[in-house]
């Protein structure tokens, strides 16, 4: 279940030593992100795709978050990126902080 990955990434997060406030601003945006997904109809198990980056991506830009919390939410996407190939739900880094976040 998408959530499952919520968890995991939260326990990861924590062995990495991220200070609590990191943690609840990650774990926050991630279950945001696999809200959205489920919203979408997408039933995540762990595989990472661009489209869903993207799609995300202008969602927000659309909900009309401010800048810094748009690439708040890319930088948490990308951590949790990094967590999903390095546990081997996901086979590349599809996020792209170049492309993905916001110019200021």
């Amino acid at each position: 279940m998408a959530t499952d990955f919520v968890e995991k990434f939260k326990r990861y997060l924590q062995e990495d030593g991220k200070s609590a406030k990191t943690i609840e601003s990650y774990v926050g945006d991630i279950a945001g992100f696999v809200a959205y997904l489920q919203n979408m109809g997408v039933k995540f198990q762990g595989e990472l795709k661009r489209f869903y980056v993207t799609s995300f991506r202008n969602h927000i830009i659309e909900s009309q978050y401010e800048i810094a919390t748009i690439n708040k939410k890319i930088n948490s996407l990308q951590a949790f990126n990094k967590f999903l190939v390095k546990n081997n739900f996901s086979n590349e880094n599809v996020v792209d902080i170049r492309k993905d976040r916001m110019k200021v």
